[in-house]
């Protein structure tokens, strides 16, 4: 499996397998440390910002970074690819987005054994091997959402779920989430479920299809921003923004405009750069405290972001963990 090779300075390569971003600067170079970042698709704008906070805390302590990832969530042999390359180059440490619970436990035991601290963000490992795990806690955050939804529907009806992958441990838990949610109201029944590979296009020609084989489906669940934005798109496109109940996760500038006009309902926001700070910042523990054992579970925040609550202070700081310049 061809992978990039090199550093890009300043830049995006984007090849029909993976992204590179970062700086020409070889694997602790001097005293310097080299932290990369390695998440499960280049696709969605979630990790470029929660690169963003990699960065920025990074150069706190003098670190370097790079970001190297799948061209596609589905592509987990080539993160595996990706992985093994960073311990060879002996990079300092990992921030690591599994998209795979289990596929990616060999080169994390490997790189742990030789020093490489792991950290997981956003989906973690069966069992946790990495140092620890940093993520809003999915099952909960999924079942706020489908709580917001079900009480819009008054418990009564039909939902369906769009996810973006069950390959993760966070696509299987927002799943998993959403279904704990809606066990509550005894009223709402399963519709079913399509997975996007967090490809808008696949999510709105899903839900599309779905809307049209049953109309009794008033709500729908995007299980990550690709999907919950070709979600939206399918329910505006057969003006049924009315009728069926979008909820999301995760944002971009396209679906706060989908929340704004009421079509997304609800979404779960995450906070991308707070959680790519903390990871540096658990790096940075291990490296100054020789790899003592720290908690295995470090939670992150959410806000449920609804179109009513949109404008609120809050709201808007959790959109600019998405959309940096965002004003409201």
């Amino acid at each position: 499996m061809k992978t990039i090779k090199g550093l890009i300075c300043g830049g995006i390569c984007v090849t029909a397998l993976a992204v590179a971003i970062g700086h020409a600067v070889p694997a602790r170079a001097g005293t310097a440390k080299t932290i990369e970042f390695i998440p499960s698709e280049s696709t969605t704008p979630y990790f470029l910002r929660e690169y963003d906070g990699i960065k920025q805390e990074a150069s706190k302590f003098g670190y370097q970074t790079i970001m190297r990832a799948p061209f596609a969530i589905s592509d987990v042999s080539s993160q595996i690819n990706m992985t093994d390359t960073a311990i060879t180059r002996d990079v300092s440490g990992i921030i690591l987005v599994p998209s795979s619970p289990t596929a990616l436990l060999p080169p994390v035991r490997k790189a742990m054994t030789k020093k490489i601290y792991v950290i997981a963000t956003d989906s973690t490992l069966t069992p946790m091997d990495a140092a620890t795990f940093i993520a809003v806690p999915n099952a909960k955050a999924a079942a706020a959402a489908a709580d917001y939804a079900a009480k819009m529907v008054h418990g009564q009806g039909q939902y369906a779920i769009i996810d973006y992958s069950l390959s993760t441990s966070s696509g299987r838990q927002r799943n998993d989430g959403f279904h704990a949610g809606m066990a509550s109201y005894p009223g709402m029944k399963f519709a079913g479920l399509e997975l996007s590979n967090g490809v808008p296009q696949t999510a709105l020609q899903e839900t599309t299809t779905l809307l049209e084989r049953n109309p009794k489906i008033n709500v729908i669940f995007g299980a990550n921003d690709r999907s919950a934005l070709g979600v939206a798109q399918a329910v505006a496109r057969m003006h049924l923004q009315n009728k069926v109940v979008v909820v999301g996760f995760d944002a971009d500038l396209g679906e706060i405009g989908y929340i704004k006009s009421g079509v997304i309902k609800a979404s779960v926001l995450q906070s991308p750069v707070l959680m790519g700070e903390q990871a540096v910042d658990a790096l940075h523990t291990l490296f100054t405290n020789g790899g003592q054992p720290m908690a295995k579970d470090t939670p992150v925040p959410f806000t449920l972001v609804t179109s009513k609550n949109v404008q609120d202070p809050a709201s808007v700081s959790a959109i600019q963990q998405y959309i940096g310049d965002y004003k409201g």
